[in-house]
């Protein structure tokens, strides 16, 4: 897949570009499937070790679990590694790099989801998070940046459930990737990306709803929020974030503590389940989930 002369010009001027329908139903589905799995695999093991997944962002709303993200993901799905070096997203990006390589530099699953299972929670969660979903006006490399990223980013955000007006679209405000808006806290070791909120207006943030299986490329400087989920459905994205191979970077230095702390919980939640010291108490929603213990 190759973007035309139109869309590359689109990007430059604005930050981000849209592909609708890039993937199929069919792909789509292994997608919602491989969220579900990865997200029982996250939850049960939470419950089982009494501690906090390091994988798993959660916020609590009047006593729910609200998945906001997982991240990395990778490493637990073989499916979404793969779509992480397809050249439906590569393509595009090699493009917009100049013809350099687009090298992997981070993966994340955006949920978006209230879970309506009951699952107590209590014990593992530390508290001191606000029950919202959003996500605050904010660019990119203001978190890469401290890991030596450069702003060369692009990023692909592959929508897994349709997004629409309800169920807390991604907003973007066109064309700020051209200027570096200050953030919040200027210390680059604050690992901050958010800037001030009265920069731009409610009307000023553009609502990206478009179906499932399309494809956002956008600028790591690009400006962007999200709105809180009210609709009662998971609003899940895949994003992946890809650096120009002209640049030299330690390979997953983003992830890494993250990953290897969570593979080390999900190791010893595993030999729990082997020894029947632990069920799995959370089944994901959807049509079809893959059982966990065929997973592992």
């Amino acid at each position: 897949m190759q973007l035309s002369k139109e869309q590359l010009e689109q990007f430059e001027t604005d930050g981000y570009v849209i592909i609708p329908a890039v993937f199929s139903q069919a792909e789509i589905q292994r997608m919602k499937d491989e969220s579900d799995r990865i997200l029982e695999l996250c939850i049960n093991s939470t419950l089982a070790l009494g501690e906090h997944n390091a994988r798993l962002d959660v916020r609590n709303r009047g006593g729910q679990m609200n998945v906001r993200k997982v991240q990395p993901v990778n490493d637990v799905s073989d499916y979404l590694e793969e779509v992480s070096r397809d050249e439906r997203l590569l393509g595009p990006m090699r493009q917009l790099m100049g013809g350099h390589d687009p090298i992997l530099m981070e993966e994340k699953l955006n949920y978006k989801q209230l879970l309506k299972q009951p699952v107590d929670f209590t014990h593992f969660y530390t508290g001191g998070r606000s029950h919202e979903d959003f996500f605050p006006l904010h660019h990119d490399w203001g978190y890469y940046r401290r890991e030596g990223y450069p702003k060369s980013i692009i990023s692909s955000a592959l929508t897994i459930d349709d997004s629409d007006i309800d169920n807390g679209p991604m907003r973007i405000v066109p064309g700020t990737h051209t200027k570096d808006y200050p953030t919040v806290d200027p210390d680059p070791a604050s690992n901050n990306g958010r800037v001030d909120e009265r920069l731009f207006g409610e009307n000023e943030r553009i609502p990206l709803l478009f179906p499932a299986g399309s494809v956002m490329f956008f600028h790591s400087m690009l400006l962007h929020d999200s709105v809180e989920n009210h609709s009662g459905r998971p609003r899940r994205i895949m994003i992946y974030s890809h650096y120009p191979s002209n640049h030299k970077a330690e390979e997953d230095k983003r992830n890494c503590a993250l990953r290897d702390k969570a593979r080390e919980q999900e190791s010893r939640y595993r030999e729990m389940l082997a020894n029947k010291q632990f069920a799995n108490q959370f089944h994901a929603k959807g049509e079809y989930s893959t059982p966990l213990e065929a997973a592992t």
